[in-house]
């Protein structure tokens, strides 16, 4: 499924350019300086985190920037420039506008850089002007489906926690449709890679005024990836749905997990996600306030661990759910806890309280687990009864 990718192909003295993350890597089951040709936005200017990648621009790029914009809004075949711009400052806004404007599915990630200086960009689209209203439609209705079923009253991080699991639960990574890098295939289609499900946690998190924005990257393996860095409480995070949703053999339709949402830069950066700094600096995410802490299901030992396992797999059973996780703060109580649960049997306590605390049982002679040694996390699927 990884593909290696290439940036630009010399043809007709022009650059074809093709900026999506088609090599997008998926996970199998688990086993800066700002490049301008005009002065950047001052640096004590305060940052709309909003746009933080626009904000980033100088006053001349954004000009260009909601230049390209407006021609992809209209179906433009051309944006045209009021003068000249070197070919690798429009190479710099076209991949801007594609990975910051997510709502423009329809605009292609394949586009012509002229070899010199040009007041012209030739734009390209991936469907018709009918074909994208269509589909526009669809994406609105599902959109406002995932934001009413959400309590009114819930708190941004029950917002995320929503988008990102139902792009998990709903979605099946796929490179092989034609929608598959955009909003359209990870929430109508139900099919996507990395970048569907990247601009389609983005578009939802705009959509209730969280500040979110993709990241475009490689994986440890140098394969192009792309995931999202989103603001909860004026700390930045990292969220990875694509990775949160492993291929599974067989399919598991109810299987979702919480590895890579809200994760620290400790977490992953530089050791499985290597963001592109080509043009770009990004938020530092240091709080390792995550999806484990605030739920309750951080433990500090290895026999905490394992009674917060037990309430993990309850509140699974009670929600609807099989899957339960804890993650530990030390290599030790991680390690210790595994042999307790695994090799002493202390696991059948665990599927024991969970049947004890629902209506809905699951077998204590059956399931499956993922032990994660990097993230010292500890997750079982249960298996019903």
């Amino acid at each position: 499924m990884k593909k290696s990718r290439s940036y630009a192909a010399l043809l007709c003295a022009a650059l074809y350019c093709c900026i999506s993350a088609s090599g997008c890597s998926k996970v199998e089951e688990l086993p800066a300086e700002i490049s301008s040709s005009d002065s950047p936005a001052a640096a004590d200017q305060t940052i709309d985190n909003s746009r933080y990648i626009y904000n980033q621009l100088s006053d001349k790029e954004r000009e260009y920037y909601d230049i390209i914009k407006d021609a992809a809004v209209n179906f433009k075949e051309i944006a045209v420039f009021p003068e000249a711009v070197d070919p690798e400052v429009l190479r710099k806004l076209y991949i801007s506008v594609y990975f910051q404007e997510e709502e423009l599915f329809w605009l292609s990630s394949m586009f012509y850089r002229p070899a010199s200086a040009s007041e012209t960009l030739a734009l390209s689209y991936r469907f018709t002007k009918d074909e994208t209203d269509l589909l526009k439609q669809q994406v609105e209705s599902k959109t406002a489906e995932i934001l009413s079923s959400i309590e009114p009253d819930a708190s941004d991080y029950e917002k995320l926690r929503a988008f990102h699991d139902h792009l998990v639960l709903n979605c099946t990574f796929s490179m092989d449709t034609e929608y598959a890098n955009t909003i359209y295939g990870a929430l109508c289609d139900g099919y996507a890679q990395c970048e569907g499900y990247a601009f389609a946690f983005d578009y939802l998190c705009r959509q209730a005024g969280i500040d979110c924005f993709t990241v475009p990257g490689t994986n440890s393996e140098g394969a192009s990836h792309a995931w999202n860095i989103v603001r909860l409480e004026d700390n930045w995070y990292n969220v990875d749905c694509t990775w949160d949703d492993p291929i599974l053999s067989p399919v598991d339709t109810e299987f979702v997990r919480h590895y890579y949402f809200l994760a620290a830069d400790s977490d992953i950066s530089g050791v499985t996600h290597f963001t592109d700094n080509t043009y770009y600096t990004y938020p530092i995410c240091s709080s390792t306030d995550n999806y484990y802490k605030r739920e309750g299901y951080f433990a500090s030992s290895a026999d905490e661990g394992i009674e917060l396992l037990k309430k993990s797999a309850a509140d699974a059973l009670n929600s609807g759910r099989k899957d339960a996780a804890v993650r530990f703060a030390d290599e030790s109580s991680y390690k210790s806890a595994v042999s307790k649960l695994f090799d002493n049997g202390a696991v059948k306590e665990v599927f024991k309280h969970a049947n004890n605390s629902s209506e809905r049982k699951v077998t204590d002679k059956k399931y499956i687990r993922y032990l994660n040694e990097d993230e010292l996390i500890i997750h079982i699927s249960m298996i019903y009864d």
